[in-house]
């Protein structure tokens, strides 16, 4: 379960062992702390959008404060001015002058708060747009882990070793799976087997050649097919991430490679996965060799009758 806090399981939907269809449910969590989570993060969220309204407001009235000290301050200016000259011919006083200035001054005041308050009110638009963001992505986590709450079959299949029990708290930090489900077998896979063959023998297979199969489950019984593809790359292959030169390579026993191998009875047989075989495929490059082989895989399979 995807769950960020750990929850209760509350019913669980399935038996062991009985088939199940993609989107099934297998079992459900009690969804209510994670509802009230999603109820409190969408009161959240009007609230921040509330408060984008009132921010918006306040530019548009830092704006108009703008607009209103803007126009004392030139009328100031021109009064100023207009005192300045009038001093020089002895038409108003030096009080009237100073008066004139004084006005200017304080007009020049008010419009620099006007120009300063308009630049926190944007600050503060700004500021709740992304507070509005912020609680849309918790709001949006909230719904996933309400909608985890429900969990349902990935695929058809059935659910094995059911070990589950109402009561148990599933997920959270270090939750770990709680049900083994076993996908039905795709077309791709159905009726195919994978046999490792060393590294000599495995450059002489290609795709299409004979193949014999003994299975362990099918005693006496040789089981034909042939090659689909060889996978060219083992995990010897591939060196760790690190920032150490490697001084070894490899080391052991070398490295054996897969080829995947079509029976050409698999739609029928029954095949659980895991089970073991002897499979042996025979180039064109020895076919005299061949015969021996042959007469050993079906001694072993006839002898899995007493094994």
């Amino acid at each position: 379960p995807q769950l960020k806090q750990a929850g209760r399981v509350i019913e669980i939907a399935v038996e062991p062992n009985v088939p199940l269809k993609r989107g099934d449910l297998l079992f459900r969590v009690d969804p209510a702390p994670y509802a009230n989570s999603v109820k409190r993060l969408e009161a959240a969220l009007a609230q921040a959008k509330q408060g984008q309204l009132v921010t918006e407001a306040s530019v548009k009235l830092a704006e108009a404060t703008i607009k209103r000290t803007t126009a004392s301050l030139d009328f100031a200016a021109k009064e100023r001015d207009r005192y300045a000259k009038l001093v020089e011919t002895n038409a108003a006083s030096q009080q009237d002058l100073d008066t004139s200035l004084n006005r200017y001054a304080e007009a020049d005041s008010a419009s620099t708060q006007a120009a300063a308050s308009y630049v926190q009110a944007k600050l503060a638009v700004e500021s709740a747009v992304a507070q509005i963001q912020q609680v849309e992505t918790q709001l949006e986590d909230a719904k996933y882990d309400l909608e985890q709450t429900t969990v349902v079959a990935p695929g058809d299949g059935y659910v094995t070793n059911l070990q589950l029990q109402k009561g148990a708290l599933v997920g959270g930090a270090g939750g770990a799976a709680v049900m083994s489900f076993i996908l039905d077998q795709s077309d791709r896979s159905r009726g195919v087997v994978v046999a490792s063959f060393d590294q000599k023998n495995y450059m002489r297979i290609k795709p299409g050649m004979y193949a014999e199969v003994a299975m362990f489950g099918y005693p006496g019984e040789i089981l034909t097919g042939r090659v689909l593809n060889t996978i060219d790359i083992s995990g010897d292959g591939l060196l760790p991430v690190s920032g150490t030169v490697p001084n070894t390579i490899n080391s052991g026993k070398p490295s054996e490679f897969a080829v995947r191998i079509e029976l050409d009875r698999g739609d029928t047989l029954r095949i659980p996965g895991g089970s073991q075989a002897e499979v042996a495929v025979y180039t064109e490059d020895v076919q005299l060799a061949g015969i021996p082989i042959m007469f050993l895989i079906r001694a072993k399979s006839w002898l899995r009758y007493l094994m």
